[in-house]
């Protein structure tokens, strides 16, 4: 029977990973310095990961679909800073959120093509 120190799981439990090394590097990157916005942004995602706010959003164009195995998934973008930026990849099946960018910068991806490579 369970009892006491127990460790209790979230009622409706979402996964996250990081898609490849390069997500993980920038995940942990934005935790070392961003660990109290960090800590808000994991509970967002896993609460609701399709909740659309100012900071909370799925990606538009091409960046709003992104290929993890043989599937193609809803790519979001959640801004745990001001400039940092997390992408994600929602896998409502497996129920798993992956990580697929991360950073403490504006990924370059989006910025307009007069600013690229400044």
């Amino acid at each position: 029977m369970p009892g006491r120190g127990e460790e209790i799981p979230r009622p409706n439990p979402w996964t996250v990973r990081a898609a490849d090394s390069q997500a993980m590097r920038g995940w942990k990157e934005l935790l070392s310095q961003a660990p109290a916005a960090m800590d808000r942004v994991w509970v967002e995602i896993t609460s609701d990961p399709r909740r659309r706010t100012e900071r909370q959003h799925q990606l538009k164009g091409t960046l709003g679909e992104v290929t993890i195995g043989d599937k193609t998934l809803e790519q979001w973008q959640v801004e745990p800073t001001g400039a940092g930026r997390l992408w994600y990849a929602i896998d409502d099946e497996k129920r798993v959120l992956w990580v697929t960018d991360a950073g403490p910068g504006h990924p370059k991806q989006t910025e307009p093509r007069s600013r690229r490579g400044r």
